[in-house]
């Protein structure tokens, strides 16, 4: 019997394919600003707003594989002071971006 991890499952189903994700933080709202600076540096984050409603930020980010967004997530997005919490939204696929729209 092999063992394998959700890791590998995910690095499979993402073979090849540039993983994209949009990732919900509620943060403390006194350091919304200083939070949402941090995170635009990182190199595979594109795009990051503030926002109203169930989150405070959110964070478009794109990886080459699943094992390195699955590293950022627990290393760097989560450690952070001040963010209380998140939630991960995988991109399944892609009907229009930066004005462009693409036919399936």
């Amino acid at each position: 019997m092999e063992n394998h991890t959700v890791e590998d499952d995910m690095d499979r189903y993402y073979d090849k394919k540039i993983v994209t994700a949009i990732v919900g933080l509620r943060v403390d709202i006194s350091q919304v600003e200083s939070i949402a600076t941090l995170v635009l540096h990182e190199n595979n984050v594109e795009d990051v707003f503030v926002v109203t409603g169930e989150f405070d930020i959110l964070v478009k980010v794109r990886f080459p594989t699943y094992g390195e967004f699955q590293k950022y997530l627990l290393s760097k997005l989560s450690k952070i002071p001040g963010v209380k919490d998140s939630k991960t939204m995988m991109v399944i696929g892609i009907k229009k971006e930066n004005r462009r729209i693409f036919v399936e």
